[in-house]
Formats: structure tokens, C-alpha cells, sequence
């Protein structure tokens, strides 16, 4: 049994590839901030060995990762498991949102919300 973490924080375990991204992500971090909806307390890189994907994590079990050269918010809709950032929950919802679960749609609403006010 492979007893091996699929996500880690061990810096050690990255790749060159990964490691550039981290750079990346810790840049946007210097140049730009936290998404505001991202809490600060025990920012970590976090390093998905099986999709790829490098992001930085916190306690609050929230994700932020770069589009843009920026860091947003990576968001998990409970109901259904849509994941992704505001702009690619909007383009799902687009093609797909007739058939979400209503609590999910309120849940895109809520964050919508969020970032018209806080923008």
C-alpha cells in the first residue's frame, strides 16, 4: 500500500516545475496581496502530486492560486463538487448552471456578491 500524501507542503518533494510556479505564486503574493476572502493564518504551498496543480493553502482549508498573474480564490461548491475560480465558475455556470443544484447557484451568488462588494 502506497502509504505516500497526494498533497504536500514538503518543499522537497516539488519539482523544478513546481517550484517555478511557487515562485510565481509567492511574487504575486509580494506584488499584489492575499485575496481578500483568503485568511492569512499558516500560509502554505500545497503541491497536488497527482494533478499537478501547486497553490498556496491556509488553516481555513481555503486555496488560492494565480490567474493573471494574480491570486484568487479557488472555490469548492459543496452540493455538487463545481471547484474552480469565480471566472471559471461563471463560464460552467454559463453552459451548464440550468442544471445545478439550487444550492450550489446560491452558493456562485454568495460569492458573486462577495467581490461586487469588495472589489
Amino acid at each position: 500500500m502506497n502509504t505516500e500524501e497526494i498533497v504536500t507542503t514538503d518543499i522537497g518533494r516539488f519539482g523544478a516545475r513546481e517550484r517555478q510556479i511557487l515562485v510565481e505564486l509567492l511574487t504575486a503574493w509580494n506584488m499584489c496581496g492575499l485575496p481578500s476572502d483568503f485568511e492569512s493564518d499558516n500560509v502554505r504551498p500545497m503541491f497536488n502530486t497527482h494533478s499537478g496543480y501547486v497553490f498556496l493553502g491556509n488553516d481555513a482549508y481555503q486555496t488560492a492560486v494565480l490567474e493573471d498573474g494574480h491570486l484568487v480564490s479557488f472555490y469548492y461548491l459543496g452540493y455538487e463538487g463545481h471547484e474552480g475560480t469565480l471566472s471559471e465558475l461563471e463560464d460552467e455556470f454559463k453552459v451548464s448552471g440550468d442544471t445545478w443544484h439550487p444550492e450550489d447557484v446560491e452558493a456562485l451568488e454568495n460569492i458573486r456578491e462577495y467581490w461586487q462588494v469588495n472589489a
